[in-house]
């Protein structure tokens, strides 16, 4: 992995911080993206080998390299997520559309018009998030692999994103991290990934297990390193559950939530606005909400406040560090007096 350079303040100078490869304060928000503190449930060690393999081949941090896509004129910009699972999970876990509707909100704030696509048995929890936070962006429904919705949607957009959306193996079919299948039920977007990619549209994935849209773009990779993680011989396939469509921008957490927050921490950074950040106190209070709307722990299955196994007040923690290296970076350098 690039070793980061060393930040250098210039004396004097106030405002958003200057990009310059792999800042210090990108590369900590980084660190703190990937703890293994995922649940007992999920395989320890995968935060880490997606991280580096994502991290060598964007050659920065990844949140410096979302922000820098990120922060631009307003644009129109699409987020897909949501992940409903029949029987077990009907309203879909908690894991993406939090992160998705805090991003989304930041977005907005930037001056950006954000749209949010689901799956039909996702849309009503996403829904009441973004009227909890009073934001103007419509949930749209995504019908069953319809590539003609999807080469629509790819034309109204400017940025497509996916939260927590699983991407298609080599045979174009969607596994779950502990490779039981989701392609019945869950609309494949690969098409629309693959359709903004051939416009010369950006793109930018976040995801924690190797099987969301954007880690195609670490496939081999993956492959090459993790092989027993890609769970072949459990895929009804064989094509194991990493995918293969890519994303300019990959952005990799311990849950695909902490990467969003790792994201808006990132533009605020970048922006020099220390309130764009996420709070501790909304995290608690945005986890416990999605409970009410039966959204599901991904690690237990249960609707309890944690994501993927992490309970609230640990992913707390995590923000209020996020915003403690924001802080720190944006504050001037002091003289203790000896």
């Amino acid at each position: 992995m690039p070793a980061p350079s060393c930040w250098v303040w210039q004396q004097g100078k106030k405002g958003p911080i200057v990009n310059s490869t792999a800042e210090v304060a990108y590369a900590n928000l980084d660190r703190l993206l990937c703890l293994e503190i995922q649940g007992a449930t999920l395989s320890y060690g995968v935060k880490t080998g997606l991280y580096e393999a994502a991290r060598e081949a964007e050659g920065r941090p990844l949140t410096l390299a979302a922000a820098e896509l990120l922060d631009r004129s307003p644009v129109r910009i699409g987020i897909v997520t949501g992940a409903a699972v029949p029987d077990h999970m009907p309203a879909g876990e908690n894991d993406g559309p939090l992160g998705s509707v805090v991003l989304a909100r930041t977005l907005v704030r930037m001056g950006h018009r954000v749209s949010i696509y689901t799956d039909p048995p996702a849309a009503s929890p996403i829904e009441a998030l973004v009227a909890r936070y009073g934001i103007d962006v419509p949930t749209v429904h995504l019908g069953l692999h319809d590539t003609v919705q999807q080469d629509a949607i790819a034309a109204d957009l400017d940025i497509a994103m996916a939260v927590e959306r699983h991407g298609g193996n080599p045979y174009g079919n969607l596994y779950g991290v502990t490779g039981l299948p989701r392609h019945a039920f869950r609309s494949n977007v690969d098409h629309l990934f693959r359709t903004m990619t051939a416009s010369g549209k950006p793109t930018l994935g976040v995801g924690d297990g190797g099987n969301e849209v954007g880690f195609g773009k670490v496939y081999d990779t993956l492959c090459a390193r993790m092989p027993e993680f890609n769970l072949k011989e459990k895929t009804e396939c064989g094509g194991g559950i990493f995918t293969v469509i890519p994303a300019e921008v990959l952005v990799v957490g311990t849950s695909s939530n902490i990467g969003c927050y790792g994201m808006v921490a990132a533009l605020a950074l970048k922006r020099g606005e220390l309130g764009l950040c996420h709070t501790p106190e909304e995290e608690h209070a945005i986890t416990a909400y999605g409970v009410e709307l039966g959204l599901a722990d991904g690690g237990s299955g249960k609707r309890i406040a944690a994501v993927d196994g992490v309970p609230v007040d640990d992913n707390a923690v995590v923000v209020h560090l996020m915003q403690a290296i924001v802080r720190r970076a944006l504050a001037h350098p002091g003289d203790r007096g000896f």
